[in-house]
């Protein structure tokens, strides 16, 4: 887990170091970590009755670095081959334009993106837990 003084560290060092695109900063952090990236693209859409549930598709994997503007991650991926078990493998490298990039996050067990997208009346619930009544 990435501590927000890490990330403080992380941008003086990127402003110290011209680091100019959010891929080379993301590669900075997270280099060699797992991370998964909304690129704000559904991966299924349910729809019952009168009430429809998007369900954001993601890329996960670990990151291997960036050239500019070029996020560059070892992509983990079903194995389609392998019907029975859904194998989850790693070894497709994808390269993503860092500007097509909408959320991402670190792989840690603290939530996932799909559990950090809230409805707005959920917001109450952070102000009592986090700031104070």
């Amino acid at each position: 887990m990435v501590a927000e003084n890490i990330v403080l560290q992380k941008i003086q060092e990127a402003n110290d170091n011209n680091i100019k695109t959010f891929a080379e900063f993301v590669a900075s952090i997270f280099k060699g970590k797992f991370i998964e990236i909304y690129l704000n693209d559904t991966y299924e859409e349910v729809s019952v009755d009168q009430v429809s549930t998007s369900y954001p598709a993601v890329f996960c994997g670990k990151v291997i670095g960036a050239y500019g503007a070029c996020l560059i991650i070892n992509s983990v991926f079903v194995d389609s081959s392998d019907h029975k078990n859904h194998a989850v493998k790693s070894g497709n490298i994808v390269f993503i334009n860092d500007r097509n990039i909408k959320a991402f996050s670190e792989v840690d067990g603290n939530g996932t993106l799909e559990d950090m997208f809230l409805r707005s009346r959920q917001t109450l619930a952070v102000r009592n837990n986090f700031i104070g009544k």
